[in-house]
């Protein structure tokens, strides 16, 4: 049996709702319309407990079907380990989105205009917190990280020297169970930039709630967002193989400028006179 691409299937499921003669004239008005241009797209994986993808969160399919719109293309999202991720970006097999910029990878790769912004935030058990205003406050403490990831060159540099790292999959579930377990003292989560540490909160209690039994009295403990990030403001970028950029990192960066003026067109209308 011949294998439908994605557009493919997403089309047949939606024909297959429709009365015949409407089913036809859709079908003959997709067949009528170009196809727009694929271009691989290479995105770290999000994982959850039993190692399987989680969906893509809504904020970042946003950004990107905003900047594919204005591009005229067609995102094709490959989930990889963020290793993997940034080797197969370096090695040219695609544009890669969400890389952290350091020295290394700004002389292979072309980054584009910040696309979106991210906090870096602390979480901590609630009966473990502790003062935190500068990466010196972590001295002597196990974070909790994902495997493969970079947070930054003064991060980086710190670790093992200043602090050491517990580096797990990119399970959101995962890491904050290992926080309950006292296997770490504290776990790193970029949330969107604009939520507050309160915000993340709630949300990591919405989250692990129906984790909580599994892990036992351990849990009773509960969970606690410091309120300074680690990092504010953190970039996530398009990043291309410089031989392999033919001008598309200009024509993300020209999108993004539209994007972004847009949204402040948009903010002032929405003023108060």
């Amino acid at each position: 049996m011949k294998r439908l691409p994605i557009p493919g299937i997403l089309l047949a499921a939606v024909l297959s709702c429709l009365p015949p003669a409407h089913a036809a004239a859709a079908a003959a008005a997709a067949a009528a319309a170009p196809a727009l241009p694929v271009v691989p797209l290479l995105i770290g994986d999000t994982l959850d407990e039993q190692g399987k993808p989680r969906p893509m969160p809504e904020v970042k399919r946003k950004v990107l079907d905003a900047v594919a719109q204005e591009l005229g293309v067609t995102f094709e999202p490959h989930t990889y380990p963020w290793a993997r991720a940034e080797r197969y970006a370096i090695d040219g097999v695609g544009l890669v989105y969400g890389l952290p910029k350091t020295a290394d990878r700004l002389r292979a790769l072309r980054y584009s205009d910040t696309a979106s912004h991210n906090s870096l935030w602390l979480v901590t058990r609630s009966d473990a917190t502790f003062p935190f205003n500068r990466l010196e406050d972590l001295r002597g403490k196990t974070v909790g990280t994902v495997r493969g990831y970079s947070y930054g060159l003064e991060f980086d540099t710190a670790r093992g020297k200043l602090f050491r790292t517990d580096e797990d999959i990119s399970s959101r579930g995962t890491r904050l169970t290992r926080l309950m377990l006292k296997r770490v003292d504290v776990v790193l989560l970029f949330q969107p930039d604009g939520l507050t540490a309160k915000d993340l909160e709630d949300s990591i209690r919405a989250f692990m709630a129906p984790r909580l039994p599994a892990i036992g009295a351990a849990a009773n403990a509960g969970f606690s967002v410091l309120p300074k990030p680690l990092a504010t403001d953190s970039g996530q970028f398009f990043a291309i193989a410089r031989a392999k950029d033919d001008g598309i990192i200009d024509r993300i960066n020209a999108a993004l400028a539209r994007i972004r003026k847009r949204e402040e067109d948009a903010r002032r209308q929405r003023a108060p006179n």
